[in-house]
C-alpha cells in the first residue's frame, strides 16, 4: 500500500519542491497552503504522514498537531519550522510529533524523515497483524471444543476470513460468541493489519445511528460543532462489525443498504459521496427472516446481508464441548485469581453437561469464574456451583436410560449434592454448626440430621 503524505506549508516554493521530490520517490502526495486547508485535507484524506509547518498564516502548528493526533493516533506528523527552538521541539514531541526539522533544510532530510515514518507505520501494522495471528493461534476461549460440529464451523470461519467476500452475517443466540467470530474473520483476513471497528446498534439511539455510521459535517445539525468521521470511514482498509444489526431503525437500514450496494456514503450534511473499502460483518440474535415477514426488517437488506452466513449453535446442542470449555475457564480463572483449582470433579462435569445453558458460553464462563472467586480448592465440586444451577440440572429432562448404570453413576443424586454443599459450608465456617446452619437458612438440628450423625459427633 502506497504511503500518503500531506504537506502543510504556506510557502509555495517549498511546498512544491517537497511535493515533486516525494512523488518521484513513489509516495502519494497532497498539499495545503493554510491551516484550514490542511485540516480539511487531513480529515478527508486520512494521510499516513504529515509534514506540518509550525507557523502557518492562519493556524498554530502545535494546535493542528494536537487535533491530528487526537483524531488519528497512528498518523506520523513531522514538524517543520524556521522558528525552531529547543522548546518548540520538546512541545511537539510531547504532543506526539514524530520528528522535528528546522528550516533551512536539505531535501534529503525530508525524504529520510518521511521514509522513516513510513517504515515505522509499516512495522506497527506488521506487529498488529502478527499479534492478531498469535491470538488466532492461541484460540479464543469461546471456541475451545471437542465436537465435530465446532471443528467444521471453525474451518468454515477460516475459509470465509481468507476470502474476498465483502459482507458476512453471523447469527446465534446471545452468548454464543458472535463478536469473537467477527474478530476471527478480521484477524484471519488480508485486512488484519487494518482497523477493527465496532458498533452495537442496540446501544445507540435511532436518531444517532446515521451520524455514528457515516459521520457529519460541521453545522449539519445544532450540536455538530465540527466535522466528525463516521465508523464506516474509520474502518477503511479493515473490518466494520455491526453488532445487533436487527435493532437498526428503518432509516438506518436504508442507509446501510445503500452503502453495502455501492460502497459509498455521504456524511450527514455533505453533498459529495465518499468511497471506502471495508468488510462489513453484521451479527444478530434475532430471527431476521421472521422480522422481514413482519415488515420490521427490510427484505432487500436481509438478502444483502444473508449472502454468506455463519450460524453459531447454542451450547445445549453441543454438550461434548461443555467439559473442555469449563476446564479452559477454570484454568484461566484460577490463574487470574491465584486459586488452587486444577480439575473438575466427575460429578461437576455431569451437572454442567446436563444444564441447558440459556446464556451459552458466556453463562458457563461466568459460573466457573464465580465458583473460583468464592472458593479455593484443588477440584471444583458440585457444592461450589450455584444451588439454582444444580437444581435446574438435576431436574433437566435428559436423564440417561435406566439401564445405563455407568452414566447414572457419574450423576449425583439431589441428596448427595445437598450433603456435599452442607459439608462445604460447614468447612468454610470452621466446623461451627450453628453458624453454618444460619448461612444455610436451616436450624442446627436440621443440619445435624442431614449430616446423618449425632449432634455431639465431630463435623463431617
Amino acid at each position: 500500500m502506497t504511503t500518503h503524505v500531506l504537506i502543510a506549508d504556506d510557502e509555495p516554493l517549498i511546498r512544491k519542491s517537497i511535493e515533486t521530490v516525494l512523488r518521484d520517490e513513489g509516495f502519494e502526495v497532497s498539499a495545503a497552503g493554510s491551516g484550514a486547508e490542511a485540516w480539511a485535507r487531513f480529515q478527508d484524506e486520512r494521510p499516513d504522514v504529515v509534514l506540518l509547518d509550525l507557523v502557518l498564516g492562519d493556524a498554530d502548528g502545535l494546535e493542528l498537531l494536537r487535533r491530528m493526533r487526537a483524531q488519528a493516533a497512528d498518523c506520523k506528523v513531522i514538524l517543520i519550522s524556521a522558528h525552531g527552538s529547543f522548546e518548540s521541539a520538546v512541545s511537539a514531541m510531547k504532543l506526539g510529533g514524530y520528528d522535528f526539522i528546522r528550516k533551512p533544510f536539505e531535501i534529503e532530510e525530508i525524504v529520510a524523515a518521511v521514509r522513516n515514518a513510513a517504515r515505522t507505520t509499516s512495522l506497527e501494522k506488521r506487529v498488529a497483524y502478527l499479534s492478531a495471528q498469535e491470538r488466532k493461534r492461541q484460540g479464543n476461549g469461546a471456541f475451545v471444543h471437542a465436537s465435530a460440529r465446532m471443528a467444521d464451523l471453525l474451518r468454515e470461519i477460516d475459509l470465509v476470513a481468507a476470502s474476498p467476500v465483502p459482507t458476512v452475517l453471523v447469527t446465534g443466540e446471545s452468548g454464543t460468541g458472535k463478536q469473537a467470530v467477527a474478530r476471527m474473520l478480521h484477524d484471519g483476513s488480508p485486512r488484519a493489519g487494518g482497523p477493527f471497528v465496532e458498533l452495537n446498534a442496540s446501544a445507540i439511539p435511532d436518531a444517532l445511528v446515521e451520524s455514528e455510521l457515516f459521520g457529519h459535517e460541521r453545522g449539519a445539525f445544532s450540536d455538530a460543532r465540527e466535522r466528525k468521521l463516521g465508523l464506516v470511514e474509520v474502518a477503511d482498509g479493515g473490518t466494520l462489525f455491526l453488532d445487533e444489526v436487527g435493532d437498526l431503525g428503518v432509516g438506518a437500514q436504508a442507509k446501510l443498504l445503500t452503502f453495502l450496494e455501492q460502497r459509498t456514503f455521504r456524511r450527514v450534511g455533505a453533498t459529495g459521496a465518499r468511497r471506502v473499502d471495508a468488510r462489513v460483518v453484521a451479527a444478530t440474535n434475532r430471527p431476521l427472516g421472521a422480522m422481514v415477514a413482519e415488515r420490521k426488517f427490510r427484505e432487500d437488506l436481509y438478502y444483502r446481508l444473508n449472502a454468506i452466513t455463519i450460524h453459531l449453535p447454542p451450547l445445549r446442542e453441543r454438550p461434548e464441548d461443555v467439559r473442555p470449555l469449563a476446564e479452559h475457564f477454570l484454568a484461566q480463572s484460577a490463574q487470574e485469581l491465584k486459586r488452587r483449582f486444577r480439575a473438575l470433579a466427575p460429578e461437576t462435569v455431569a451437572l454442567l453437561q446436563r444444564h441447558a445453558w440459556p446464556g451459552n458460553v458466556r453463562e458457563l464462563k461466568a459460573v466457573i469464574g464465580r465458583a473460583v472467586l468464592l472458593h479455593d480448592d484443588d477440584t471444583l465440586q458440585p457444592a461450589h456451583l450455584p444451588a439454582a444451577l444444580v437444581t435446574a440440572a438435576l431436574n433437566a429432562p435428559s436423564l440417561p436410560a435406566a439401564g445405563d448404570s455407568g452414566a447414572r453413576a457419574a450423576i449425583p443424586t439431589l441428596e448427595e449434592v445437598e450433603l456435599a454443599h452442607i459439608r462445604r459450608v460447614l468447612e468454610l465456617c470452621g466446623g461451627n454448626r450453628t453458624v453454618a446452619a444460619q448461612h444455610l437458612g436451616i436450624t442446627r438440628q436440621t443440619l445435624t440430621k442431614r449430616l446423618g450423625v449425632g449432634s455431639d459427633d465431630p463435623p463431617a
